[in-house]
């Protein structure tokens, strides 16, 4: 009797949890702070609502703009703000998770008419730039989007590719070819410092990578430009992505462990102290490959490939000094092949190290004068070292014969003083100071030889905006960009002009132009260079300098559905080409590296064309970005001929789409499916003499005529699928993403075949899947 007792209590016992754990809410805290999105003054008594809830649920920013909802219910929600005399804010969508608290930041825009006047205005997730000072060719980009859009790793870069103009060329790397120009003009920042390329197993003067180093459990929301930028961003030709790190938890410790094909990922973040606001954030990944291969077991054959990194943000507020963070990337990656060759009848082993690190750290510290002034000073030191190793087996061990390094080391100072004069008048005024360090180093183990190239200068850039609002419809925005580059003591102002004109309440025309530059890989202008029996340098060469301008029209088809119309032109000049031989050489066609010959700033070039883009932000639970982009992308070597450059791929179009489905009992999960589909020209060749080469026994081609062949052109589809389960106080979250579900071989390269004289084609890896499984609490 006593055990049939205690069998029904402890079955009672455990019938209760069961159900008291079934019972249990799936709710979340959301909160955040509503600023003025010039002066980022908070706005007091701004009214805040969550439209989505039953009942609808609302609340008041205190005295410094902070709001809070306690026990919002999971899911996607939308979120209204309202303050008097400023336009209307709304939030679409917003997941609202149980494993983390949603931490919001919401600008609102000061309208220029009367008080008594309503204006409604919605800055939608992925459409309007941060910056206030972008007109044309921006849109921002949030943390969600990295991981939502089918394939595209949680890599700002890979994300880009689905945005009007963004072509790709590679299944395996990152690298972005924007509006047909290389992907060496392509410029990143962060935290308003120029940072190196941030992407693991690149090259010597790449852009690009295999694997991004930024986690999206550390980003912002950011901005991703294509032409005509504001007149803050300097050093770029192509591209910038001015990206920002989100702050910390201040409230409460919360954790996200993440396993995937790509690495074994964790992050921490919280309060420094419990009640105060200051906070940190950190990420850490190792290569999922590197783990296993570390075992003996070889997934990728005779070639080794890992990587780590790691992102911080650390947040420390005073009540009377204002703000510094200390935040940083970095990363190690690595590669190593294993081959056998001959030579003399004799079969030896010998192995190929490659190597990519990367790194870079900041102290930013922002005070605020009054609710209309602040200042923001950055102070930074960043570089990368490119390694590369050769080592041959012999006596029962790898013997190294030959080594590589080449590193570049940068030391930054920025800062930059904002002004709201008025609804009407808002300047922006700053400065940069570049410290710029080259070194290589080469060295021959068999021969005794070592060969070592230093280098250093110093690249300075002043800028000066204005923003001056007409009317509530008509804003333009005008500036100037110095640069300074000290090696060859060259000057460029660069003037720059935007303009929004809201002709009707569903049509918007900008118009964008101005000149901007470009400075080489330092080793460019550092690498000694023979040349008729002299060493010479190329520190003669001065940036390359290009003009854009753009004209846009949007129509608001509907109230979550935009469509949008680009015409662009962009006219290079200045740019370094040889001055002999017959490969007319031009940087416009590089995409990492550097050439050791001697230049001079006599190309020139130009890309032109139009864009569409249909938008249809997150709303329904479905989103679809169609995008359509035609154009031509020339350049002219010294032989003067106009010919196609190798990133001339002439047309790009891209379809993402994506639905969510809200399952469960109470519908507090979610499973999405996504799916992107690419398909664009092929890349450029110089074509092949095949008659030259079959002669001279080695590949010779034609560049007179410019890249005048095209592979076919490339396809690919993309595709995801994820599940999110939310549990009480945590949630986790399994993803799959296929890459070229079609298994289609996309070419890469092309090379001569010296013994059997003939041109063979190299495709890409073809199908490749993601899975990633994540547990946020």
């Amino acid at each position: 009797m006593v055990i049939r007792t205690k069998l029904f209590f402890a079955f009672l016992c455990s019938w209760l949890c069961i159900n008291i754990a079934g019972a249990q809410e799936f709710v979340q805290t959301v909160r955040g702070r509503v600023i003025d999105a010039e002066s980022h003054a908070g706005l007091p008594g701004s009214t805040v609502v969550i439209s989505t809830l039953t009942p609808i649920v609302g609340t008041a920013t205190d005295i410094d703009g902070y709001f809070r909802f306690e026990k919002v219910a999971v899911g996607r929600h939308d979120i209204k703000v309202n303050y008097l005399g400023y336009k209307e804010q709304l939030l679409s969508q917003v997941l609202v998770g149980s494993g983390k608290e949603i931490v919001l930041e919401i600008m609102l825009e000061e309208s220029v008419k009367k008080l008594n006047e309503i204006v409604i205005k919605s800055r939608e997730e992925g459409s309007e730039a941060v910056n206030e000072m972008a007109t044309v060719s921006s849109r921002s980009f949030s943390v969600e989007q990295t991981g939502k859009f089918a394939a595209s790793g949680d890599d700002p870069a890979r994300l880009a590719m689905s945005f009007a103009g963004v072509a790709t060329q590679d299944d395996l790397f990152n690298e972005i070819v924007i509006r047909g120009n290389s992907p060496r003009g392509l410029l990143w920042k962060l935290e308003g410092v120029e940072i190196p390329n941030p992407n693991h197993l690149s090259q010597e003067g790449g852009n690009g990578g295999a694997v991004s180093m930024l986690s999206n459990n550390v980003l912002g929301a950011s901005d991703f430009y294509t032409s005509a930028f504001p007149a803050e961003y300097g050093n770029a030709s192509s591209g910038v992505f001015d990206l920002h790190m989100k702050k910390g938890n201040n409230e409460k410790r919360e954790y996200a462990v993440q396993i995937g094909t790509l690495g074994l990922e964790a992050a921490v973040e919280g309060p420094f102290v419990k009640g105060k606001k200051s906070s940190y954030l950190i990420n850490y990944r190792y290569s999922t490959l590197a783990v296993i291969e570390a075992t003996g077991y070889k997934i990728t054959g005779d070639i080794r490939i890992g990587f780590q990194d790691i992102n911080y943000n650390f947040f420390f507020p005073t009540k009377k000094l204002g703000t510094f963070t200390v935040f940083g990337v970095g990363g190690l990656s690595w590669s190593r092949l294993e081959d056998q060759n001959t030579y003399n009848k004799i079969q030896y082993n010998e192995r190929y190290i490659n190597g990519y690190n990367m790194g870079a750290t900041g102290l930013t510290h922002t005070f605020f004068f009054n609710d209309k002034t602040w200042l923001k000073t950055v102070v930074s030191a960043s570089g990368y070292d490119v390694v590369s190793r050769y080592q041959v087996y012999q006596n029962a061990n790898y013997q190294e014969l030959q080594r590589t390094d080449v590193s570049n080391y940068y030391y930054r100072a920025a800062t930059q003083l904002n002004i709201k004069l008025n609804a009407k008048n808002a300047f922006r005024a700053g400065g940069l100071f570049n410290m710029l360090h080259f070194v290589k180093r080469d060295e021959n183990i068999y021969w005794q030889t070592i060969d070592k190239y230093l280098g250093t200068t110093s690249f300075t850039q002043a800028y000066l905006q204005w923003k001056h609002r007409f009317t509530e419809e008509l804003s333009l925005i005008s500036g100037m960009h110095f640069s300074y580059f000290a090696l060859n003591k060259s000057f460029y102002p660069e003037p720059r002009i935007g303009l929004n004109w809201q002709a009707a309440p569903k049509h918007l025309f900008s118009l964008g132009a101005g000149l901007h530059s470009r400075m080489e890989p330092l080793g460019t202008y550092m690498i000694p260079i023979y040349y008729k029996d002299d060493t010479l340098t190329n520190a003669h060469i001065t940036l390359t300098k290009a003009f854009h301008a753009v004209v846009g029209h949007t129509t608001k088809l509907a109230s979550t559905l935009t469509f949008k119309t680009e015409i662009y032109f962009q006219y290079l000049y200045s740019v370094p080409i040889d001055m002999k031989g017959k490969r007319y050489y031009s940087t416009i066609n590089e995409d990492d590296s550097y050439q050791n010959e001697r230049l001079q700033n006599n190309g020139h070039g130009k890309n032109y064309g139009i864009e569409f883009t249909l938008d249809k932000r997150l709303a329904g639970k479905w989103y679809l970005l169609h995008t359509v982009s035609l154009f031509n992308s020339q350049y002219m070597g010294r032989n003067g001929i106009w010919g196609s450059t190798r990133f001339n791929s002439n047309f790009i179009t891209n379809l993402t789409v994506g639905k969510d489905f809200a399952v469960g009992k109470k519908k507090q999960n979610i499973f999405s499916v996504n799916a992107r589909v690419f398909w664009g020209g092929g890349r450029r060749y110089a074509p092949y003499d095949i008659e030259a080469s079959i002669e001279q026994g080695d590949e010779v081609r034609i560049f007179s005529n410019g890249y005048s062949d095209r592979a076919a052109n490339y396809f690919r589809l993309d595709a995801g699928i994820s599940y999110r389960k939310n549990k009480p106080n945590w949630a986790w979250i399994i993803k799959l993403d296929i890459q070229n579900v079609t298994n289609r071989p996309n070419e890469v390269s092309r090379r001569y075949d010296v013994d059997k004289q003939e041109i063979k084609t190299i495709s890409h890896l073809g199908l490749l899947p993601a899975l990633k499984y994540r547990v946020e609490f």
